[in-house]
């Protein structure tokens, strides 16, 4: 079996992956095995969507207009093998056209670059104006008894407890604008956890690497005191050393949340400094139906990107969230009837100057059929030095099974 050694990063921490190829082949089981358990009796559940997602990226001046479509098929799939044992695999398989893919030598090997330990990712169709791509973002054995449960394999290990920045999430920090993936990324990893109540808990994870330098090694311990649910981190974090907490809870009737975690360079520890990620977020329900949330963050850890307009929509490092050492977020919704609801949400730093804006429409076709109509308007000099085109607007048509 032949071995592909290569490098891809996360955040600022660069991460060597053993590429062993059989992520084909994995695709082919997936395929063949919902057959295979039926007649053995074993419980299956499959269930997905289908998405058809239209992208038009304008100038300023409107004077420049591109083009990109996504058509996107998930199937989510689960196995009982007994009462205490399951498998879970999921993937994404992704048909992209238009300017990007036009413009863009090498986009089928950029969608190829898994960045998980195993080579789960695959390029179907690579031309100049055609890519077709399956990842696989779940893939893991469970095993759950009682208070205990433990998994292996492609997960996805959620610590955070902010909607958008998450210093907490040491294995699976997600970036928040990237709206059309709301499973957010797995990682190949082995996690166990026992609880004793529903709050409180003890929970510890590993996510594989080649050496300490490139794995996650963390534990956590949440527990519950009055109105307030409290966590707690310590463990390794590539490079750095990290401890951090969290809370969820209310003040009156707004809710109340956040994070912060402190990263400290492993080797020369008396001789490093270290810094502190945090982020504290509420929300509150008017009484006329609107539904507001607001979010500050302080990146501790924030060094300069070369291309802050792609570091938007790609997972992060925990401890580097944004492109900026500060930044807010606030939105509101409101639900017009049941079937339709519109938000504004408005992104920014008190340090650069920028603001990204996000209107939004949601709407229930039916049952199983839903639109989105969504802008992303980015606005400053860091985005318009880097592309002509810094506004976003999407139309999304999911249909569900």
């Amino acid at each position: 079996m032949n071995q592909h050694i290569f490098k891809y990063e996360v955040g600022d921490h660069k991460v060597t992956s053993s590429r062993f190829g059989f992520g084909l082949v994995i695709l082919i089981l997936i395929l063949l095995v919902p057959t295979a358990i039926q007649s053995q009796n074993i419980e299956a559940d499959l269930r997905g969507y289908v998405k058809e997602l239209g992208v038009f990226s304008l100038s300023n001046d409107l004077g420049t207009l591109r083009y990109d479509n996504i058509l996107h098929h998930r199937i989510e799939s689960r196995f009982d093998l007994g009462k205490k044992f399951e498998i879970r695999a999921d993937a994404r398989t992704r048909l992209f056209n238009g300017w990007t893919v036009n413009n863009s030598p090498g986009y089928g090997d950029f969608l190829s670059n898994d960045r998980g330990y195993f080579d789960l990712s695959h390029t179907w169709i690579d031309t100049d104006n055609t890519v077709l791509n399956t990842a696989i973002d779940r893939l893991h054995v469970s095993y759950i008894n009682g208070p205990w449960e433990v998994h292996a394999g492609r997960q996805r290990i959620n610590w955070g407890k902010t909607m958008v920045w998450n210093p907490n999430d040491l294995f699976n920090a997600y970036a928040y604008l990237d709206f059309d993936y709301e499973e957010r990324p797995g990682t190949d990893a082995f996690y166990a956890s026992y609880s004793w109540s529903y709050a409180s808990s003890v929970e510890a994870g590993y996510r594989l690497g080649n050496g300490i330098d490139e794995s996650v090694i963390a534990g956590m311990v949440r527990g519950n005191a009055g109105e307030y649910d409290l966590q707690f981190i310590v463990g390794n974090y590539f490079e750095e050393l990290a401890v951090g907490a969290g809370w969820s809870g209310y003040l009156k009737n707004a809710g109340f949340r956040g994070e912060f975690t402190y990263f400290h360079p492993r080797d020369n520890f008396f001789d490093e400094t270290g810094h502190i990620t945090s982020t504290v977020g509420a929300d509150y329900m008017f009484q006329n139906g609107v539904y507001g949330s607001a979010e500050v963050l302080y990146n501790g850890g924030w060094s300069r990107s070369l291309n802050p307009v792609a570091q938007l929509t790609r997972p992060p490092s925990a401890s580097d969230l944004f492109i900026a050492e500060t930044g807010y977020f606030l939105n509101g919704s409101y639900q017009l009837n049941p079937l339709t609801s519109i938000s504004s949400g408005v992104m920014g730093s008190f340090d650069s100057m920028m603001i990204i804006l996000i209107p939004q429409f949601t709407r229930s076709l039916s049952e199983n059929i839903d639109l989105l109509i969504l802008a992303q308007l980015l606005k400053g000099a860091v985005f318009t030095d880097l592309t002509d085109t810094p506004n976003g607007i999407y139309f999304r048509i999911k249909w569900s099974y």
